[in-house]
């Protein structure tokens, strides 16, 4: 939308660029011409072709017929008539004083034969004269015969004279005609060059083929004679094939191809079947999209142009070589196919815009070399703003806008504000707003429906709240079930009380719309023994990189914190409860840990409280994702087993500015039937899961009696105090056993 926009606002300030038409080539009929036109007047060049055949159709064969042509015309014919008639009747005098030939037949076709006394001689009777006798009739034969040769040789000159006269007159007659029309188109496109030098062609043509405007198969019923299927196809010679056209001042073309084929890219020689065979001339080349671009803007997007077969090659051999050629998908494949047309290219001057993620833009980059040659400039889109008042305004315009072109009832101020906490939420930052308008713009025809069933004349905060809890129950099945299975114990969840080394972690799980926080019981055992901390769900090739990565974390944070100056002896094992799926991600490790510590030092801690974020060595809790869909997650199912007051949710206090809670959720947290805390460090969580501190260091390396620190400390120097009373031989036992 935005670069559709900025595309549009920059094209309307850009000269408009030309038509183009693709015209009869009268040398190559093969490769029509490619006309260039000032915007706006290709399709009307292609009404005055119109106009001037149907003219011409009646003007030529009126001319023609007129009784001044037709009377010229004999008086040619009758000239040249004349002379053969003279000649021939000499010659037949000539013959008649000659007793021993004579002349038979029409005077089409006339022969000399043997006679005597002007009668021709029965081929018995001549056979039965003396030898010499033959012989001198044979003599006269053949000189009659030549003299009646070289006659028709002058007859037949004169016909041929005759007819090479009157198609001289008829071309003349036609020529006059002709120019006289062509001259009034000649005036109208006197400034466009390419357009004057068609016509002239056309007017040669059109007089050199001056039979084909007097033959006819009847009659239309306007005065114009109709066309048969082989007089159609001739004259489809005069068309004009207006491919591209543009309104005069309309600015630069912004064109955005959806579905970007070889065909509606490039365009295509379209054909058709006659007799069994396919054939097509230039009045059925089809423009695509980079033709109705040219001189502008072509937007498509990245993976659609790689999906489709031959696009990318096509696409870049276009920016190469800046020619526009109708597209072969055969010829790209090598495949052998009918003879077609071979246009002439159109020159490119097309900006295309590539649409896409940004690993599209690097897989090109990657794999194609002339890439970054043909597109050189990268602009880099952040999925959101942030929010400022005057990004709210301009939310509160786009809402506006969309009432408008859709036809909506408007919002009013609540209403407006809940769109723009709405803006936050899908961008999980109360600071950004998302520039991904559909959701939003989808979210506004939703309420302004939701407000019309409720027959109201402005949108209200209900009305977007209602189209939110339908988006939920359409979108959230997948909840619903898991919300079920926990509240008739198909999964467990009882957050209530307190228990040693376990409590509940929130996972997030993501659909294609959608994403949720489900609780999921940590539980963690301890125990004498030097294997350290085993990952049950790593051994069972459950657990994604991430998320070894963030549970070998807590063996660094417990020998940051417990083994500065004994050796850390330890065996524990960590697992979910429940959870059959991969598990992927560290912000589960502050709740392993928790529940780790809790189990090495008998602490219990509250299972009311759900636990997520991150952790590193030394104990600083780090941010994760999803932090508002995990609270409304652990709330939901809170929710279905019922509050005790105490539940709430411990997460990083860097994640607060990313918190974009339902209302019913803050209603909650405000009554005090619901707790969210924020904690910077480990320690921080101790007070809030326990009720004990966390415990600093003293001077001597102890911890305070009474806290969680010296109960995990006491526990483990318990440990090492017990593993030195093994015997080095039974220590070296055990440990080749647990090899």
């Amino acid at each position: 939308t935005f670069v559709r926009q900025i595309l549009q606002a920059r094209a309307a300030r850009e000269d408009t660029p030309p038509d183009w038409c693709y015209v009869f080539n009268f040398e190559d009929p093969r490769r029509p011409r490619a006309l260039s036109l000032p915007p706006g007047l290709g399709p009307k060049m292609q009404w005055d072709m119109t106009e001037l055949v149907s003219d011409l159709r009646r003007a030529i064969p009126g001319a023609l017929e007129s009784d001044e042509v037709a009377g010229q015309r004999n008086q040619i014919v009758e000239e040249r008539g004349r002379v053969a008639a003279n000649a021939m009747e000499e010659l037949k005098t000539e013959l008649e004083d000659n007793p021993y030939v004579a002349l038979i037949g029409g005077k089409d076709a006339m022969m000399v034969v043997a006679a005597r006394g002007g009668e021709p001689l029965p081929s018995d009777v001549y056979n039965e004269l003396p030898e010499d006798v033959r012989e001198t009739i044979d003599a006269h034969v053949r000189d009659a015969g030549k003299q009646l040769f070289q006659i028709q040789r002058k007859v037949h000159r004169l016909q041929r004279d005759a007819r090479e006269k009157v198609a001289e007159f008829h071309q003349e007659v036609t020529r006059q005609v002709v120019t006289h029309h062509i001259a009034v188109l000649l005036e109208k496109y006197s400034e466009v060059e390419s357009v004057k030098s068609f016509l002239h062609l056309v007017g040669e043509d059109m007089v050199k083929n001056a039979d084909e405007f007097i033959t006819a198969n009847g009659d239309s019923g306007d005065g114009s004679r109709a066309l048969g299927p082989d007089q159609e196809e001739f004259f489809t010679r005069y068309r004009v094939n207006p491919l591209v056209t543009n309104a005069p001042g309309s600015g630069a073309p912004v064109i955005l191809e959806s579905n970007p084929s070889l065909k509606n890219l490039l365009g295509q020689i379209e054909g058709q079947m006659r007799f069994g065979v396919m054939v097509t001339d230039f009045s059925r080349i089809a423009p695509g999209a980079a033709h109705r671009a040219n001189g502008g803007y072509l937007i498509v997007k990245a993976e659609d142009v790689l999906t489709r077969p031959l696009v990318w090659p096509a696409l870049k051999r276009t920016l190469q070589t800046r020619e526009l050629r109708p597209a072969d998908a055969a010829s790209e494949l090598g495949v052998f196919a009918t003879e077609s047309l071979e246009p002439q290219a159109i020159p490119a001057r097309i900006k295309v815009v590539l649409i896409g993620e940004p690993h599209y833009f690097y897989l090109l980059q990657g794999v194609d070399v002339e890439f970054a040659e043909l597109f050189k400039v990268k602009v880099d889109f952040t999925p959101h703003m942030d929010r400022t008042a005057d990004t709210e305004r301009s939310y509160a315009r786009f809402v506006a806008a969309e009432c408008e072109r859709e036809g909506l009832s408007p919002f009013d101020s609540e209403a407006m504000a809940r769109i723009v906490e709405e803006g936050s939420r899908i961008t999980g930052d109360q600071t950004k707003l998302t520039t991904r308008l559909r959701e939003v713009g989808d979210l506004v025809k939703e309420a302004a429906h939701h407000s019309r069933v409720a027959a109201r004349d402005v949108v209200t905060a209900e009305d977007v709240e209602t189209a939110l809890r339908q988006r939920a129950r359409r979108n959230r099945r997948p909840h619903r079930q898991l919300l079920e299975m926990i509240e008739r114990g198909v999964l467990s969840f009882e957050p209530e009380g307190e228990a040693v080394g376990q409590l509940y972690g929130i996972g997030l799980l993501s659909l294609s719309d959608e994403a949720f926080g489900r609780p999921i019981r940590v539980m963690a055992s301890a125990f004498l023994g030097t294997r350290g901390v085993i990952n049950i769900e790593r051994e069972a090739r459950l657990s994604g990189r991430i998320h070894n990565k963030g549970f070998l974390v807590l063996s660094g944070y417990l020998g940051w914190r417990f083994a500065q100056s004994r050796p850390l002896i330890l065996s524990a094992s960590l697992s979910f409860d429940q959870l059959y799926e991969e598990v992927e991600g560290d912000s589960a490790s502050a709740a392993e840990l928790y529940a780790l510590m809790s189990a090495i030092s008998g602490v219990p801690v509250r299972q009311g409280i759900g636990v997520t974020g991150a952790v590193n060595q030394e104990g600083l809790i780090l941010p994760v994702g999803g932090v508002t869909q995990k609270i409304e997650g652990f709330y939901a199912a809170c929710e279905r087993v019922g509050f005790t007051g105490e539940q709430g949710v411990m997460l990083p206090r860097r994640n607060v500015e990313n918190l974009v809670v339902r209302r019913e959720i803050r209603e909650a947290v405000a009554e005090g039937r619901f707790h969210v805390w924020a904690i910077d460090r480990v320690e921080d969580g101790w007070p809030i899961l326990t009720g004990l501190q966390a415990g600093e260091t003293t001077e001597d390396g102890t911890f305070p009696e009474g806290t969680v620190h010296h109960a995990v400390m006491a526990r483990l120097s318990d440990w090492g105090e017990k593993w030195k009373g093994f015997g080095s031989g039974q220590r070296q036992e055990d440990e080749g056993d647990e090899e």
